[in-house]
């Protein structure tokens, strides 16, 4: 049974330079069997990118992006849409578009909500840029959310530069910082009547050094703590660079994740104890890391409750 809270959001990444997964779903047959393994994992949301904005990689032309949207992503829902172990997506869930781009994020929706009107719409907008046409997207898809990241880059065209663009001040001040720049992003919302629309994300990895996210990942209680509680955050570290290095000699070759996620699983059963009564949404590479967390974390409830 899918439960109400914490949510658990599957990624996949239809890129051929990825970081996570070297573009092993670029293509129409392993994306399609890759997407049917996450969406019969009770997924709530499906969160899909066409272009990575990993620092490493030069960005792509919004007709590549458009294309491998085109190609791979719209074929795959339109196959598996038939298949009876993802009905659940197609009748409740949500789709994710891991964008920085309003034009990608709209087509999709023009494209796939006349064929799967129960199908919601979220624009996972990595490029923290805030202005006209975020909130012309917003209102001309009505039953569409927005994710609000964190992100220093400047423009949106400069997103995946976010390395070049870190918070000054020392560690102390970062979590500051991180309150300041979500308090004006829930301000902005808010004054255009769109903040129940509206989910942030602290963004692991993007415009942070190693010991910004090192300094996250111990205060990030803290951090969500400070915003109401009907806030909803979107809490990705799956797969994350900084994660791999901190436990580099635990793992077997650089493409071992196995030790990655044990320590991931970890974070995510710690925190569904610290934020029980907030709204979150892991987004996670592999389902079973979330349903391990949220086994462990129900177990350990059970234990300390009998005592």
């Amino acid at each position: 049974m899918i439960p109400s809270w914490p949510k658990l959001m599957g990624v996949l990444n239809i890129t051929p330079n990825s970081f996570s997964d070297g573009g092993l779903y670029s293509s129409l047959e392993n994306c399609t069997k890759k997407m049917a393994e996450i969406l019969s994992s009770e997924v709530n949301y499906l969160d899909v990118g066409a272009e990575s904005t990993a620092p490493f990689n030069k960005p792509c032309t919004e007709e590549i992006e458009k294309k491998r949207v085109e190609d791979i992503l719209i074929p795959s829902l339109l196959q598996l849409s038939l298949r009876d172990d993802c009905s659940d997506f197609f009748s409740g869930g949500t789709l994710s578009l891991d964008t920085y781009r309003p034009e990608i994020f709209s087509f999709v929706v023009r494209q796939l909500s006349p064929r799967f009107p129960h199908l919601k719409f979220l624009w996972n907008d990595v490029s923290g840029i805030i202005d006209e046409k975020t909130l012309t997207v917003l209102r001309e898809n009505p039953e569409s959310d927005y994710v609000y990241c964190h992100n220093l880059a400047p423009t949106r065209e400069q997103t995946s530069f976010h390395k070049d663009f870190v918070a000054s001040g020392g560690l102390t001040d970062f979590l500051d910082h991180l309150k300041a720049y979500f308090q004006r992003g829930l301000d902005f919302f808010k004054g255009h009547g769109l903040q129940e629309r509206v989910y942030f994300d602290p963004c692991f990895g993007f415009s942070k050094t190693l010991k910004h996210n090192e300094y996250l990942l111990k205060n990030l209680p803290v951090l969500i703590d400070h915003f109401p509680k009907e806030m909803k955050w979107v809490i990705g570290v799956s797969k994350k660079s900084f994660l791999r290095e901190a436990i580099k000699e635990r793992r077997s070759s650089s493409q071992d994740w196995e030790a990655v996620e044990f320590l991931h699983t970890g974070f995510l059963s710690l925190w569904f104890a610290q934020l029980r009564e907030h709204k979150l949404v892991m987004r996670v590479h592999n389902p079973n890391v979330f349903h391990g967390a949220l086994k462990a974390h129900a177990m350990m409830d059970s234990l300390i409750g009998s005592k």
